[in-house]
């Protein structure tokens, strides 16, 4: 699983699977808890199921959080949740912003804080990618009705015959 020794000082535990980008994450996650004062130890993972390197990052953690960081994205977890239900996900690769609130929320966890939101930048460009897959769902939609009317579709199941 890992490839350093777990360390016994009280720390936050992060197991992190190596892969491009992932010293931009490390260097955002660490000062996010640096920042908010809580110690982490980093240990390399060979599995790169952030949920699961979390999970089990927050089993060997004297503070009972551990974070995961992989190619598909990062998770938070507390030792008391089950396995299958983490704190905090972040699907897709993220950016500095999210990355360093990670390691605030991570942080936060351990000394009992309110956790940090999202921006309302972030919310916003969230929201706007909505938009965009709404509007490309829609069209898709549209093109496959306007065929079906014209016969292009296939069998139409829409309307019924007596």
């Amino acid at each position: 699983m890992q490839s350093e020794q777990i360390p016994n000082k009280p720390s936050i535990m992060i197991y992190s699977y190596p892969h491009p980008g992932c010293e931009n994450k490390l260097r955002e996650l660490q000062a996010g808890m640096e920042e908010e004062g809580v110690p982490y130890a980093l240990l390399t993972a060979e599995n790169n199921n952030v949920v699961v390197l979390a999970y089990q990052g927050a089993q060997v953690s004297p503070l009972g959080v551990g974070v995961g960081i992989g190619p598909a994205g990062m998770c938070i977890h507390y030792h008391k949740l089950p396995e299958n239900q983490p704190l905090f996900v972040l699907e897709g690769e993220g950016t500095a912003r999210a990355w360093r609130r990670f390691g605030y929320n991570a942080a936060r966890l351990v000394k009992g804080l309110p956790f940090k939101e999202n921006t309302k930048e972030e919310t916003a460009v969230a929201a706007d990618q909505m938009s965009q897959l709404y509007a490309s769902v829609r069209e898709i939609v549209l093109k496959v009705l306007q065929e079906s009317a014209q016969g292009h579709g296939g069998v139409n199941t829409w309307s019924k015959t007596p």
